[in-house]
């Protein structure tokens, strides 16, 4: 899926968790959280009106939103409660992604490897570590590998080997 319509347990899926997290701050309806200063520090913005401002803008502000996801990996580590619980979220998502391919390609009891790309799986605590936990109880056989070739070598390859 896309961004819009189904890119949970991604960077921008995390940013734009930790953005609501920030407008639910300031509207009151949310609990207070360290994301509220440090989003508008890494976007270089003085306030909230700034900030909508910003996401309204015709700039296209999808990639800085994913970037965003590093932020609340880093008030999560600084033990911010909304930043933890959206990791924790968002890494459920993943795995749910992961085992619905899993499960297509009918790889339940078999030995396989998973490769997993992009910047969210640097936050290792509360992303990273969940993800694994999850997938190793359900997938003993699994095995991570790291990225060596860009991701379309290896679905062309695929793609080849399935003909």
């Amino acid at each position: 899926m896309d961004y819009i319509l189904g890119d949970e347990g991604s960077g921008y899926s995390i940013g734009l968790k930790g953005l609501r997290a920030v407008m639910k701050t300031y509207d009151g309806r949310g609990k207070n959280t360290l994301l509220s200063g440090k989003i508008l520090e890494n976007l270089k913005l003085k306030n909230i009106q700034e900030l909508m401002k910003w996401v309204y803008s015709k700039t296209p502000v999808k990639e800085k939103i994913a970037e965003l996801g590093k932020v609340v990996c880093n008030t999560a580590e600084l033990n911010d409660k909304i930043s933890i619980r959206i990791l924790k979220e968002e890494s459920m998502e993943a795995v749910i992604t992961i085992e619905a391919v899993i499960k297509k390609l009918r790889l339940e009891d078999k030995d396989f490897d998973l490769v997993l790309v992009g910047s969210v799986f640097k936050c290792k605590k509360y992303f990273k570590y969940v993800l694994y936990k999850k997938l190793n109880g359900k997938f003993p056989k699994i095995n991570y590998k790291p990225l060596i070739k860009k991701p379309v070598e290896g679905a062309i390859r695929l793609a080849i080997e399935n003909l």
